[in-house]
């Protein structure tokens, strides 16, 4: 096949060379204004032309967009240009492939869409009034804004721009279409010479992106780090880096699968360019140097008239769960280069779908599908060999949302053994609304956890600070604790045979069994829980509750008791081994600085800390609390004697005392399922008439004494729990 036209390799972003310059400052230029948005071209296309209409492609071709050239000001003018599999990315059909985020506004930008890609673009109105009555051909496209301006940036004057853009070149309503493009996307951005980053447009009058972009190959320089670390004049520079760093491009889900299969990538924000390269090594700069800076930046915002939307605490200004910083350690880190040249994923999809939850997409059904290609099940030598034992589920458009969540569980569970996914937020909520190719909205079941409960949360809610604490079971592979012993390891569950829909399957709501069968025992029932802990406020009755005894009149503080120092951390530090000796002494420190009412302030004895200017044993101590009981609620537990004998080990009359879910309710059950390798909270489930229908999942708790296969005795018997 020879092209229509000539298609360019077109140089996006250099990489940088190492500059003999001294350091300077350079003066941030604003973005010009982005007036033209098609609005007037909508109204006058919608008169004479008719939207673009795709015709079916078959499994083994691929679209791309040429973009003809034009000024910056002129109407966008395009074709989609129709290329086999065997002939993409060749040197006859090279090709960017853009990285963008799709926003939620309307799609009220118009492009025009012509046929030839030889054609003459269309420049004015009164030329498309005349040309698009004769020539019917050329159809106009709706998009939305930010991918309007993405290809305004990336059009050049002289030269067609060859794109894939996954929103263009696939069409979204055709669902089988969609499934087979998007089982082949991992071909589509290794195949291109170049991933085009787009963050977006500053608004008029923001040097914030524009001055974090020219302050980007100040920061690779090595010689430029002494300065810049010490000298508070660039503080404003590395805080317009951190604003960056929070534009919506980084939380998307899609983008580490496009970057982890580019041959080379460029970042775009407005109309400055950067390598990715260059681009990653100033993250990985700045997080190396985050904790120097941290309280210069902390004192920058407070005195910044564009305050900062944050609580009262640190944990508001990290870069550690930042999605770009994610990003840049997982496109570092994910592939590694076989001897023979081909790559193979280091990463597992379920641990992909767990570390990076807080990434979004459109779609919550891709909250799967987004990571299965870069997924080590899909990339292992081996496999590829003599083909995968038990792929992950394939794209399926025709599912909803709870037969896929349903399927990837499922998957897990067979495929190691492990109960620990119930425990995890990992899943992105269902749309309040349909959209044309959405099957039916559903309800989801209770032992799906969404991500927005999540420590961090989901997207923009990093920047509000920490939202609960961290996961117990911690990431797959990290096996922190083994509550149900090395015995009972591997999960004994059951699904329903099939889905069961409930009314007409097209309706926006359906019913289905979401039920799901698991095997454990039960050791206790609550019997005290507090509300949970306010923003890193440990209270009295938790104290307490762990065997400490207040006096505000005490001199000195007294022994303390093994149980509330080790509970307070949920006896591991936070790489999940074993708690170091000293974190008993920084505890007896902390409880010196408690309130007149008996409360420990984690985020005042932080702050303290933080303003001294350096970190001690009570900061590494309080910080690991915080990360254990935010959020949480201090829970006391009654023990479960055996229901045949009446009778209780002598150790099972001590109260069963612990952290569980925000949601614990007095009389929820405390439970160690097979395949779980920390305990969980269940609450008993009644129909109307009072029949017992099952449990509802609360989520996954740290009970004292509990966590390493201690609970299972002579008198455990074990039960089926019916999980909803």
């Amino acid at each position: 096949m020879t092209p229509p036209v000539t298609l360019p390799k077109i140089s996006w972003a250099p990489r940088s060379a190492v500059p003999i310059n001294r350091l300077g400052f350079i003066t941030p230029k604003s973005e010009p204004s982005s007036s033209s948005k098609g609005t007037n071209w909508a109204e006058v296309l919608g008169q004479v032309s008719k939207l673009y209409s795709y015709q079916r492609i078959s499994k083994d071709r691929v679209r791309l967009l040429l973009i003809k050239p034009g000024t910056f000001e002129e109407q966008i003018n395009a074709s989609l240009l129709v290329v086999s599999d065997d002939q993409l990315g060749s040197e006859s059909f090279p090709y960017s492939a853009l990285s963008y985020n799709w926003g939620n506004s309307e799609d009220d930008c118009t492009i025009v869409i012509q046929d030839d890609p030889a054609s003459s673009p269309v420049k004015s109105i009164d030329e498309a009034v005349d040309v698009l009555r004769v020539v019917t051909q050329d159809k106009m496209m709706k998009i939305k804004p930010n991918l309007y301006e993405a290809l305004r940036h990336l059009r050049k004057e002289n030269q067609i721009v060859a794109l894939w853009v996954d929103a263009l070149c696939i069409n979204q309503f055709d669902i089988n279409e969609k499934e087979e493009q998007v089982l082949k996307m991992a071909q589509i951005y290794r195949k291109a010479y170049n991933v085009n980053v787009w963050l977006g447009s500053a608004n008029p009058g923001d040097l914030v992106s524009n001055r974090a972009m020219a302050f980007i190959p100040k920061v690779i320089n090595p010689d430029n780090h002494a300065a810049l670390l010490a000298n508070d004049a660039y503080i404003e520079d590395w805080a317009s880096l951190y604003e960056l760093l929070k534009w919506s491009w980084f939380s998307r889900r899609w983008v580490i699968q496009e970057l982890a299969f580019a041959q080379s990538a460029s970042v775009h924000c407005g109309k400055h360019v950067r390598d990715w390269s260059d681009f990653q090594t100033a993250i990985a700069i700045f997080h190396r140097h985050f904790d120097g800076l941290k309280a210069r930046l902390m004192m920058h915002y407070e005195s910044s008239q564009v305050k900062r939307s944050h609580q009262d605490d640190d944990s508001t200004l990290e870069i550690e769960h930042l999605g770009a910083k994610l990003l840049v350690d997982m496109t570092s880190t994910l592939f590694r280069k076989r001897p023979d040249g081909s790559l193979e994923s280091t990463r597992g999809l379920e641990n992909l779908v767990c570390s990076l939850s807080g990434f979004d997409t459109s779609d919550p059904r891709d909250t799967i599908n987004a990571f299965r290609s870069i997924s080590k099940e899909m990339n292992r030598y081996d496999q590829r060999v003599a083909g995968a034992h038990n792929p992950p589920p394939a794209p399926n458009y025709g599912k909803d949302l709870f037969e896929i969540y349903r399927d990837f569980v499922q998957w897990v569970v067979k495929t190691t053994g492990s109960l620990d996914i119930i425990c995890r937020h990992w899943a992105l909520k269902e749309r309040k609304e349909p959209t044309p190719t959405t099957p039916r909205l559903v309800q989801l079941p209770s032992w799906i956890l969404f991500v927005e409960d999540s420590a961090w949360g989901k997207g923009e809610d990093l920047f509000r600070g920490r939202k609960a604490g961290d996961s117990f079971v911690g990431l797959p592979g990290s096996n922190n604790y083994n509550a149900c012993g090395s015995h009972r390891k591997h999960a004994v569950v059951e699904f329903p045979q099939s889905p069961i829909h409930h009314g007409s399957t097209a309706s926006t709501q359906v019913t289905h069994d979401m039920s799901m069968r698991v095997k454990g025992v039960m050791i206790g029932t609550v019997s005290f829980r507090t509300d949970p802990f306010p923003d890193g406020v440990i209270t009295r009755d938790c104290l307490e509750g762990l065997g400490w005894r207040f006096d505000k009149d005490a001199k000195e503080i007294d022994e303390v008791p093994a149980q509330l120092w080790q509970t307070l951390v949920a006896d591991r530090d936070p790489y999940g081994n074993a708690p170091p000796h000293w974190y008993k002494a920084a505890c007896q420190h902390c409880l010196s600085y408690q309130t007149n009412n008996g409360h420990m302030n984690i985020s005042t004895i932080l702050r303290r800390n933080l303003q001294v200017g350096f970190q001690n044993i009570v900061h590494d101590y309080l910080r690991r609390v915080r990360a254990v009981t935010w959020n949480r609620s201090f829970l006391k537990g009654d023990p479960i004697c055996n229901a045949t004998s009446g009778t209780c080990e002598p150790y099972q009359h001590d109260k069963l005392v612990g952290f569980g879910p925000p949601k614990t309710e007095k009389g929820d059950v405390i439970a160690i399922l097979y395949g779980c390798s920390v305990p969980v909270v269940l609450r008993p489930t009644e129909s109307s008439s009072g029949e017992h229908l099952g449990y509802r999942f609360v989520g996954e708790a740290y009970i004292y004494g509990k966590m390493d296969d201690e609970a299972f005795g002579v008198h455990c018997k074990e039960e089926t729990f019916k999980l909803l």
